[in-house]
């Protein structure tokens, strides 16, 4: 499961080959923990000011608001000005957010918006780049998850930030790892020292 560091070098390595849409996909999914699908049918209509996504298509056909920092809504906003502002003349709130691109110059060039699929093999090729070639978008959402669950201690926020309709679901992110039970045990070090250098 990808830590806070894989995550942030997914973007890094986005911004280092200039891909402003790899960007903004990455860190949609970097800070919300959104299943690539969600991510892949965004459009411009979901983008509201500073607080985040609203009205987004999840699993099972709901629709959700999801908070994102108010750092990635302004490159999100600046990424349609400038991005596809420039690729298609006509920007209105239907438009998607992400769109592929593909074919040979010769052949020509087809351009779509873009699918789960599509931000599945995204996340396989940058992947590779950073040293995680298993790397999948769900491994995000999970790293989302931990990294919540380990700041805040909160599963209810972890389940509603997922979108999961039932806690049990959210569970599995409660598993105590070593490291965590080390920290829960760390606070009796003082006392087994004092007691056994009596």
């Amino acid at each position: 499961m990808p830590g806070p560091a894989i995550m942030d070098a997914l973007v890094e390595a986005a911004k280092q080959r200039h891909r402003p849409r790899d960007v903004a996909i990455f860190l949609i999914l970097r800070y919300s923990g959104m299943r690539r699908e969600s991510v892949a049918t965004l459009q411009v209509r979901h983008l509201d000011g500073q607080w985040g996504l609203r009205n987004v298509r999840v699993k099972g056909g709901k629709t959700r608001d999801i908070p994102l920092p108010s750092a990635v809504m302004a490159f999100l906003h600046e990424y349609v000005a400038r991005v596809l502002g420039h690729e298609d003349e006509k920007v209105g709130p239907e438009t998607p957010l992400f769109w592929s691109t593909w074919g040979r110059r010769a052949v020509g060039r087809t351009r779509a918006p873009m699918t789960g699929k599509n931000i599945w093999r995204l996340s396989k090729v940058y992947g590779r780049f950073i040293g995680y070639p298993t790397l999948k978008p769900h491994d995000l959402r999970h790293g989302v998850a931990m990294e919540v669950l380990e700041q805040h201690h909160d599963l209810e926020e972890v389940r509603a930030l997922l979108g999961h309709s039932r806690i049990d679901t959210t569970q599995v992110y409660a598993n105590i790892r070593p490291p965590q039970l080390k920290r829960a045990v760390a606070f009796y070090e003082g006392k087994a020292l004092e007691m056994l250098s009596k």
